[in-house]
């Protein structure tokens, strides 16, 4: 018998993550969600997402200009990225835990929020070339969460 999850992979293609197709499906709700992200007011960063793996480190850069995600790329290494920019980094299992609560409540629930996960540095640390970028996460906190809150309608598994 076909579980809902596999019926679901018969209609939509899985995404990955970390991966640039995950980040730009992503995108995709950020440009669905626009009257959302307008009320909310224009997000110009670079985030640079580390998912600390097994194999070593996987790095995504995402630029926001305006109410939409100006580009998605896989950084080889942190010198590749954007100049201006702050790091959101956690371990696989982190943010397959977060992933996974977004999906199961359609946002997260208060231990799972960027805000919390964030704050003590731990699980989740957020770092930058210099204190401004740092400050451009917690300027754009709602906006970023409402970004990741995206997964709850994007069909995901995870890399080994």
């Amino acid at each position: 018998m076909n579980s809902p999850r596999s019926q679901r992979r018969t209609i939509m293609t899985d995404k990955i993550f970390p991966s640039t197709a995950w980040f730009q499906a992503l995108a995709r709700r950020m440009e669905q969600d626009w009257a959302a992200y307008h009320a909310l007011g224009s997000i110009d960063c670079t985030m640079v997402v580390r998912v600390d793996a097994p194999a070593g480190p996987d790095l995504h850069e995402i630029v926001f200009e305006g109410f939409k995600v100006r580009s998605v790329r896989r950084l080889a290494r942190l010198d590749d990225a954007a100049a201006d920019h702050f790091v959101l980094e956690a371990s696989l299992d982190t943010w397959r835990e977060m992933i996974d609560n977004i999906q199961a409540n359609a946002g997260p629930d208060l231990t799972h929020s960027l805000n919390y996960l964030t704050f003590p540095d731990y699980p989740m640390r957020v770092t930058g070339p210099d204190q401004l970028e740092v400050d451009a996460f917690y300027r754009y906190n709602q906006s970023l969460q409402r970004f990741f809150n995206g997964a709850a309608v994007v069909p995901t598994v995870y890399a080994a």
